[in-house]
């Protein structure tokens, strides 16, 4: 059985971008991730332990996206899908990273999907 877990619109400030100002200024993002996760053992104990805590989670993301400049939202992207892999138990991570303003009138956005063995070839992404 695959299960999978959702985080939809997350908002983050991050330093991302080739521009001054966006190497001065924090630039808002938001991602969609999709985890690959089994989901048995929470739902059979009912018991928060055995669950993945998407609120920390989420608080990882955000903490992350707001540290270091880097040029691309690909690499952004990159950074953030590897801390799901803190988790054992996520199997394959997707994510959708959007940059509102980029473009006047227009949505950017990347999405990527990382495996756990694919961190191997994204040393700085690792756990």
């Amino acid at each position: 059985m695959t299960d999978r877990m959702y985080v939809s619109r997350l908002p983050l400030l991050s330093y991302v971008g080739v521009y001054l100002h966006e190497k001065e200024f924090p630039q808002p993002l938001y991602l969609d991730l999709e985890l690959t996760i089994s989901l048995a053992e929470a739902a059979q104990t009912d018991d928060l332990e055995n669950a993945l805590d998407y609120s920390g989670l989420c608080r990882d993301i955000q903490a992350v996206a707001s540290r270091e400049h880097c040029h691309l939202i690909e690499t952004r992207l990159t950074e953030l899908l590897a801390i799901a892999f803190w988790d054992p138990r996520v199997s394959e991570a997707r994510g959708r990273l959007y940059k509102p303003g980029a473009v006047p009138g227009a949505e950017i956005s990347v999405e990527r999907t990382l495996s756990r063995a694919d961190l191997s070839a994204f040393p700085s992404a690792a756990p």
